[in-house]
C-alpha cells in the first residue's frame, strides 16, 4: 500500500563498521543532518550487517561475467553508440573467460573475492531501499562509507531539496552527487540535455557510482518492483543494477529527472585517494 503523501529525507549509510571511515563520517551526517532538520523531517538508516566474505566459486564469477556482457550491449544501445555484433561479443566474451579461467594466485584469488563483494554491497543498497519504503519520506539520500564531504556539501544538500521541492512527487528522480566515473568513461554525452553551473541534466537516467545518490520514493518503488520481477539482478554491483532497473522500464526523454552535480557534491574517497579501494 503506497503512502499517499511523502515529506522529508531518509539519510542512509551503507558500512562494515570500519572505525576509521565511520569516525569520519557520521559526525558529518550528523551536522547533514542537524542542517536538513531544520527545513523538513529527517530519518537515519543503515545497512551494515553482512555475511563472511566467502569468495564466489568460479562459475558464479562466471555467470556475473556473461550478464555484464549482455548489459554491456544493451548500455550501449541505451547510450546511442554503437552496439557490436553478438558474434563479436560472444568472442570477446569467450577470449576473456579463457583469460580469467587462467588465473593464478593472488590474481585468481581477487577476482573471485571482488565478485562476492560487489554482490554484498548491492545487498546493502536494495535493503536500504526496502527499509525507505517502510518509512513516510519523500526523499532518500544513500552514502557508502567512502563519501567524503566538501566545504560546501551541506549547502548543496539543502539547495538541491529545495530545488527538488517543485517537482512532482510522481516522476522519478535519481541524482548523482559525487561522481567517481570520469565522464568520458561513462559514454553517455549523448543523452546531456543541458547543463548549467551546478548540473548536468540528463534526457534518461543514468548513474555514474553509487558512492552518494539521491532518489526519490517513486524512483526506489521502481527499483523494488523491477528485482521483484527479476531476481537474478542482485547479482551485479549496484549501480549497473540500478541502471539496468532505467533500461527495462523503456522510459521516453525526461520521464525521469536525473542529474549529475557537476562539480560534484560530495568526493568519492576510493577515486580521489582518501580511502583504498576493496577491489585494489
Amino acid at each position: 500500500m503506497l503512502i499517499d503523501r511523502c515529506e522529508g529525507v531518509a539519510i542512509a549509510i551503507v558500512h562494515n563498521k570500519n572505525p576509521a571511515r565511520n569516525g569520519y563520517l557520521f559526525p558529518h551526517l550528523d551536522q547533514l543532518s542537524e542542517a536538513l532538520a531544520k527545513k523538513c523531517t529527517v530519518t537515519r538508516l543503515e545497512a551494515w550487517a553482512q555475511p563472511e566474505v566467502v569468495p564466489h566459486a568460479r562459475w558464479m564469477a562466471l555467470c556475473r561475467d556473461a550478464v555484464y556482457t549482455k548489459l554491456q550491449r544493451d548500455w550501449a544501445c541505451y547510450c546511442l553508440r554503437n552496439v557490436e555484433t553478438s558474434w563479436r561479443a560472444m568472442r570477446a566474451f569467450i577470449k576473456s573467460t579463457r583469460k580469467k579461467l587462467s588465473l593464478v594466485g593472488d590474481q585468481a584469488k581477487r577476482w573471485v573475492h571482488n565478485s562476492h563483494i560487489e554482490t554484498i554491497v548491492t545487498d546493502k543498497h536494495v535493503r536500504l531501499w526496502q527499509q525507505f519504503l517502510d518509512t513516510d519520506k519523500r526523499y532518500l539520500l544513500v552514502f557508502e562509507d567512502d563519501a567524503v564531504f566538501k566545504e560546501g556539501s551541506i549547502l548543496g544538500v539543502l539547495s538541491l531539496c529545495a530545488h527538488l521541492d517543485s517537482h512532482e512527487s510522481s516522476r522519478p528522480v535519481y541524482v548523482d552527487l559525487a561522481g567517481g566515473c570520469a565522464i568520458q568513461d561513462l559514454a553517455i554525452d549523448k543523452l546531456l540535455a543541458e547543463q548549467d553551473e551546478n548540473f548536468r541534466r540528463y534526457r534518461k537516467p543514468v548513474t555514474n557510482t553509487a558512492c552518494v545518490y539521491m532518489v526519490n520514493r517513486a524512483t526506489v518503488e521502481i527499483f523494488v518492483a523491477g528485482l521483484i520481477r527479476r531476481p537474478w539482478l542482485r547479482l551485479i554491483s549496484v549501480d549497473w543494477l540500478m541502471n539496468r532497473l532505467f533500461m527495462q522500464r523503456n522510459f521516453q526523454d525526461d520521464q525521469v529527472l536525473c542529474l549529475h552535480a557537476a562539480p560534484t557534491i560530495f568526493q568519492h574517497g576510493s577515486t580521489t585517494g582518501h580511502y583504498v579501494t576493496w577491489q585494489a
